[in-house]
């Protein structure tokens, strides 16, 4: 039977807590929410995504695999785990995967964030100015579940209803990497596409796979098909061939077309989650580019307009 284990902040008078040098855990019930190490589940789980030795849940691979990155990022207080040796040596081994650095290596937009004391008097002040700019129809965020703002100088962020202070270091990798990006919208012009039942939304003829739909997992996990499942590379490369004979099939090129005109203008956690999936995608050896919907339909006669970028041909 799996157990809940939770890290606590602080000292409690919680019964069944079991400490590890200055550190306590909690086994069982959750405790009140202001007690708990808000990224204790995320970053344990980042740390043994390959590591089956204590038998961490599935729960915690699966959420950094897919759109769940975020989620587990603003509220993994807890890990889930079927204990495969002693309590105080999985809590030993939960502590020193929480500690340790190697997860930068394989999430490192985990670190963009830092969850907000409860006790500060900087939420106050943020949850006022929420208020007032909601009231004044200001942007700021979707609702009280999910918002942004600048606050002397720092940017925060409040999800499942908790405040963070992002990084402003990381924030800014975060917008170059994002920058780096090409827009492909004009070169998708010159390129007639069909519509796909799955893998993507569109093909094109010089075989870009275009994601409309604001799931960005999709295109992550239909590059891992590709790499992995020949029946895939398979199925698409006679897609093509039957709409374009006389095209060459080639690598495909993974395009997010985006309903705003740049990366820059999505929500912050959005950013977050896409570029965790470019990361992922780009591991697989494909090309990522992004475009704006609507995507263009019209189509020019040969040869191209060599003023607008095209892709590398060879």
């Amino acid at each position: 039977m799996a157990l809940s284990v939770h890290l606590l902040l602080n000292r409690s008078d919680l019964s069944d807590l079991h400490s590890v040098g200055d550190r306590q855990f909690a086994v069982g019930w959750a405790p009140p929410r202001e007690l708990l190490v808000p990224d204790f589940g995320i970053r344990v789980a980042a740390n043994s995504r390959y590591l089956r030795a204590i038998g961490l849940s599935d729960e915690w691979t699966r959420a950094l695999a897919h759109d769940g990155l975020v989620r587990g990022m603003t509220s993994s207080h807890a890990v889930h785990v079927t204990p495969r040796q002693p309590l105080p040596g999985l809590l030993a081994e939960l502590l020193a995967r929480y500690m340790s650095t190697r997860y930068r290596a394989e999430v490192p937009l985990l670190d963009i964030i830092h969850a907000v004391p409860a006790s500060s008097n900087v939420i106050w002040q943020l949850n006022l100015t929420l208020s007032q700019r909601m009231r004044a129809g200001l942007p700021a965020g979707n609702d009280y579940k999910q918002a942004e703002l600048w606050h002397r100088g720092e940017f925060y962020v409040l999800a499942d209803d908790r405040w963070f202070l992002v990084d402003r270091f990381h924030s800014a990798h975060l917008e170059g990497e994002l920058a780096g990006i090409p827009d492909i919208t004009g070169e998708l012009t010159l390129h007639p596409h069909v519509s796909l039942a799955h893998h993507a939304d569109l093909l094109t003829r010089d075989m870009d796979l275009v994601f409309t739909t604001p799931s960005f997992a999709r295109g992550s996990a239909t590059a891992k098909r590709y790499r992995e499942w020949p029946t895939c590379q398979a199925e698409l490369t006679g897609i093509h061939q039957q709409n374009w004979p006389s095209a060459v099939a080639r690598e495909p090129r993974f395009v997010y077309a985006l309903a705003t005109s740049r990366p820059g203008q999505l929500p912050f956690f959005s950013k977050v989650s896409l570029l965790h999936h470019i990361d992922r995608i780009q591991a697989g050896g494909f090309e990522v580019a992004f475009a704006r919907q609507p995507i263009p339909s019209g189509n020019v006669p040969e040869p191209r307009n060599e003023s607008l970028p095209v892709r590398d041909p060879k």
